[in-house]
């Protein structure tokens, strides 16, 4: 075979990658502003949604394999502001979900009827109402104490011909997208 064949077959074999390579991300956040406790956070540990195998509804995205690459990526974007995992009374909750279809989602409604699992948390009076287009992913941070929603943020532009993007660089560059819109860190890590 000469080498213009094999350069011909090469480049169509890529061309899909490239074109998941080149898809694009879209970030927002939405944070409660009057927070006064921003700033004394140090632990986090996951809502019990994020342990469970596999979550009922048809909104969202049941891929263990793709749950356990976002709570890696999540997790790495935490611990790398000075959070500590911590299983008891920890200072934040985290919780995220992909949606797979779309949705429009305020307060509760809309994110799915297990996405706090058995804990019960409210959002400010002034909650916002989002259009989540397919392929969006959401990250959730509670105050455990206050029992109330102090951070999320979302990233859409993850699926392709109706398809979740799932492999795991463009999942963690959605991560990261998404917590360069955190502007906080752990007490303990500010201090250093």
């Amino acid at each position: 075979m000469n080498v213009l064949k094999k350069n011909i077959i090469l480049i169509v074999l890529l061309a899909p990658a490239m074109l998941i390579q080149a898809q694009d991300i879209t970030v927002r956040s939405d944070e409660k502003l009057n927070n006064e406790n921003v700033d004394n956070y140090n632990t986090y540990y996951w809502a019990s949604q994020i342990d469970q195998t596999l979550d009922p509804g048809y909104y969202f995205l049941n891929d263990l394999v793709l749950k356990a690459t976002i709570r890696d990526a999540v997790k790495g974007e935490l611990e790398g502001r000075g959070y500590k995992s911590q299983v008891s009374n920890p200072d934040l909750i985290v919780n995220f979900r992909v949606f797979d279809q779309p949705v429009t989602i305020k307060g509760y409604e809309g994110y799915g009827t297990s996405y706090w699992g058995d804990m019960e948390f409210r959002t400010a009076d002034d909650t916002t109402s989002y259009d989540l287009e397919a392929g969006t992913l959401i990250i959730s941070l509670v105050d455990r104490a206050a029992g109330e929603i102090v951070w999320q943020g979302f990233a859409s532009g993850l699926i392709n011909d109706n398809a979740f993007i799932k492999d795991e660089g463009k999942i963690r560059e959605a991560v990261n997208l998404i917590f360069d819109q955190y502007a906080h860190r752990a007490t303990e890590y500010s201090k250093r």
